[in-house]
């Protein structure tokens, strides 16, 4: 026996763990490649179980198989990776074996694997693999660790009996299984915390491709199928490429996390950018670099597995595809999809490359797999001189104006490579992340998404963001140019100065290449310039004020130019992540739609259409309310100009029957089911500090303040409004919820001297916390009433009453606040007067945002929790 051996015997199996770990690690940090860590980490998985199972269960391991299946079948491990174990076992199992079966096992558990079993027969495994498609998976992948193998063959003989008439529905199965977990994990391959196992053009999608592949075909390695034709040699070379890149990627996350973690969020991209050896590149910090070799390689696993299973799909289904005609251009029809005469149909016409999406979106059909193969191997045809022919122009202004899959052309032609060669700069953007939590898509992947929000407005049996929209989408004549605006909206990320001015330099040069005419090009460029300019005024702004409505008017020019922006703005944060655009965002555009709309087509003066609407909504209010004519006029009374100017008539009748209900303290809720956001109405005696201990009241649950409005009433109390939604943007309208916050609210007010404002310095400050500059500053065109101050930093909890906190010490009066949350950062404007109701002096300004600015700085050191 060696010396190693004896050392092996002495030493505990978890510290043999722990040692194999450290050598996974110091190869990693060698340099070894993804695939040299994962053989390393399963031969070392090997020696270690082998010998433990021949140590501890010699009667066992004389009458049973021990079968690796799965990821370790295949020879496929990562530091924390499952060890999936069969133990293939006689009819009648020794007393014994059974009793040092179960010894091995709590060995394995004790050192601290984690284990994924079965004990069997071979006839039960194989009644198991006939009922679930999980076991069969796993058995594709099986390897004999340790026994004679006996059992193992039979087991074997009758696998591939059951494997080749069950070909077809075990390819639907995975077919369908793949496409479920894509829609589960987002239906993409550039999410920003992306799943490097489970998500599309993960290590999965590889897998998956593998199994399909030897049982379709009999492949015992996927680079079989190139000689099956199914796909390319390149192909081949970029899937394994990208496999080991991911092995490593998932070698050190495992190393890192110290668990089987398989989600690569922030904290974990820029320590594996690290221990990748990544720099920064142009300015941009090293984890850009990692991320956009990692959305590379991601994208490549998804566009090759992606034509694998076209392909698939068309063996499984000859006869949907054998109906075959010739179409003209060099395109055929093969049942719902457009394919190609022959491999030089592009090389013989280049301008083919981009007319094959325009002939697909007429029939509203796809193309074939063929099809999308040859266009990705003669995309480099693409050169200044096609850029510049104007039947190409035309071509890809058909595209846009098209009446059908526009969004899934854009899709394909970016997939193809076409759209990044038509547009070189937009090849800068392909893969790009942004490295925050509010977009959660690579830049690439927003923008063809908000190009199908845009064009999903034509279309009424889709989601609908804002009915509104629809209504206007019609009134505009030129949608390709919206979608135009679209696609260079962003496409400036990533470069030196401000995107949306640089990205409207690079839209109107296109533009100008494309000779379209100069009020397009205009618009275009215009729309670029200002993508963010509706979004920002009608969250930030004071939209009660006539004159902010007319700043804003008057900076976009004309109602066919709102149209265009009111769209674009629209689609644009409905395509930033799942859950960021919501009733209430929708709301406010809408608001702001109307108003300017109005001041465009009124000729009335400012004074004269405020007065019109000041009556109008009294009226209304008046029409409303159910409660005597007079007590409503009382209430009305009590209320300042600019709150009954701030709430649309629906609010404003919960506020007059909040103050005919009560003469002292009192507070009312109301769920606003069509905007998704529920509202605490709030009257109460002045006192310092009480619009900061509503809000850290009002936060103390589920809930999370959107805006917020505070005023002085003519009797001298004051009113809080509050708009909430939940923490993750849905509605918050659970009864229970708001009426235990409505008791906490009853109960605060009832005391005779208000809790202090909480600091909780308990919470965790992570990387992307620290990357938010902290920015104090006054918004002059905010509101021409009262002061407004803008605070951006990071997002932490309770920022809005500390902030609130520190304006009512001062001894200013707050009036109201609107709140935005953009992933980990937080920007709340603050509308202030002095006591005597007067806008702040510029010293006051500056030491109320040096105040401000202290209070919303995260501590040097990230405070622990617990």
């Amino acid at each position: 026996m060696s010396t190693a051996a004896v050392s092996n015997d002495v030493i505990s199996p978890r510290r043999q763990l722990a040692a194999l770990y450290q050598q996974v690690e110091a190869a990693f940090d060698a340099g070894a490649s993804g695939g040299e860590l994962s053989r390393l980490m399963c031969q070392g998985v090997d020696a270690l179980l082998i010998r433990l199972w021949q140590q501890q269960a010699p009667a066992a391991a004389a009458c049973m198989d021990l079968v690796a299946v799965g990821g370790y079948g295949r020879g496929e491990l990562s530091p924390h990776s499952d060890w999936d174990l069969w133990f293939i076992v006689p009819e009648e199992l020794p007393a014994q074996a059974e009793e040092e079966l179960q010894s091995f096992l709590l060995s394995l558990w004790d050192m601290g694997a984690k284990i994924g079993h079965a004990v069997r027969t071979v006839r039960h495994t194989l009644e198991h693999v006939q009922e679930d498609w999980a076991s069969a998976t796993a058995a594709l992948e099986s390897r004999l660790l340790a026994g004679s193998g006996e059992l193992n063959r039979q087991l074997q003989a009758k696998l591939d009996i059951f494997f080749k008439k069950q070909r077809k529905p075990f390819v639907e199965a995975k077919l369908a299984e793949l496409e479920e977990r894509h829609m589960r994990t987002g239906g993409t391959a550039f999410w920003m915390e992306p799943d490097i196992k489970e998500g599309k053009g993960g290590l999965r999608d590889v897998q998956a491709a593998f199994w399909i592949s030897k049982v379709w075909y009999g492949c015992d390695d996927i680079a079989d199928l190139v000689a099956a034709g199914a796909v390319a040699e390149r192909e081949i070379e970029q899937l394994l490429a990208a496999q080991d890149f991911l092995w490593r990627c998932r070698t050190a996350l495992h190393l890192d996390t110290r668990r089987a973690n398989e989600r690569i969020g922030f904290e974990q991209q820029v320590m594996l950018a690290e221990q990748m050896g990544y720099q920064p590149v142009n300015e941009r910090p090293a984890v850009d670099a990692f991320m956009k070799d990692y959305f590379r390689h991601v994208g490549r696993v998804a566009r090759v597995t992606g034509l694998l299973m076209m392909h698939f799909q068309e063996q499984l289904h000859p006869r949907r595809f054998s109906f075959t005609r010739n179409i003209g251009d060099g395109f055929t029809q093969e049942g719902t999809l457009v394919g190609i005469r022959d491999a030089g149909v592009f090389r013989e016409d280049p301008l083919r490359l981009l007319r094959v999406f325009h002939v697909a979106q007429q029939g509203q059909r796809r193309l074939s797999s063929q099809t999308l193969r040859q266009i990705r191997a003669d995309v480099l045809l693409i050169d200044d001189a096609f850029r510049d022919d104007p039947e190409a122009q035309r071509t890809f202004l058909k595209i846009l104006r098209g009446r059908r899959n526009v969004h899934w052309a854009l899709k394909e032609m970016n997939d193809t490579g076409v759209l990044g060669r038509f547009i070189p700069c937009f090849r800068d953007v392909v893969g790009l992340g942004q490295f925050n939590r509010y977009h959660a898509y690579t830049v690439d992947e927003h923008t063809i998404r908000a190009v199908g929000e845009a064009r999903n407005f034509w279309h009424r049996d889709r989601q609908i963001r804002l009915p509104l929209a629809h209504d206007v989408c019609h009134a505009i004549h030129r949608p390709e140019l919206l979608y135009i605006a679209l696609i260079f909206h962003d496409i400036a990320k990533g470069l030196p100065g401000d995107h949306s001015e640089v990205g409207a330099l690079m839209a109107r040069s296109f533009c100008e290449r494309m000779h379209m005419d100069s009020d397009a090009t205009e618009l275009v460029e215009w729309l670029v310039r200002e993508h963010l300019l509706m979004a920002v005024k009608s969250q930030r702004f004071d939209l009660s004020d006539p004159e902010v409505i007319r700043a804003f008017a008057e900076r976009v020019g004309n109602i066919n130019r709102l149209r265009y922006l009111f769209l674009l703005t629209i689609a644009d944060i409905a395509a930033v992540g799942p859950n960021v655009w919501n009733d209430w965002k929708g709301s406010l555009l809408q608001e702001l739609y109307w108003l300017t709309s109005e001041y465009y087509r009124s000729d009335e003066s400012i004074s004269e259409s405020s007065e019109r609407l000041y009556q109008t909504r009294v009226n209304a209010v008046l029409d409303r309310c159910s409660v005597a004519r007079e007590l409503q006029e009382e209430a009305l009374a009590r209320l300042p100009r600019a709150c009954i100017m701030h709430f649309p008539p629906r609010l404003l009748q919960n506020i007059v029957e909040l103050l005919v209900a009560t003469g002292g303290d009192g507070v009312k809720y109301w769920i606003d089911s069509d905007r998704g956001q529920s509202l605490f109405f709030v009257v109460a005696r002045e006192r310092s500090g009480l619009f900061a201990a509503l809000s850290a009241t009002l936060t103390s649950g589920h809930g999370s303040i959107m805006a917020a409005y505070a005023d002085k009433l003519s009797d001298g109390r004051v009113l809080d409004v509050f708009h909430m939604q939940s923490v993750d943007g849905s509605p918050f309208d659970i009864p229970s919820d708001l009426e235990r916050l409505k008791n906490r609210i009853d109960k605060m007010l009832a005391a005779d001297a208000l809790p202090r404002v909480a600091i909780d310095t308990s919470f965790k400050i992570n990387v992307l916390m620290r990357r938010v500059e902290v920015r104090v500053r006054e918004l002059p065109d905010a509101s021409y009433r009262v002061t407004a101050i803008e605070v951006s930093a990071a997002d932490q909890p309770r920022l809005l009453a500390r902030l609130a906190d520190a304006i009512s010490s001062q001894g200013y009066q707050l009036h109201s606040a609107s709140i935005s949350t953009f992933g980990e950062r937080a920007v709340d404007v603050f509308f202030i007067t002095d006591k005597a109701m007067q806008q702040l002096t510029e010293a006051q300004v500056v030491e109320l945002s040096r105040q401000l600015s202290d209070i919303a700085t995260l501590p040097e050191e990230p405070a622990l929790s617990g």
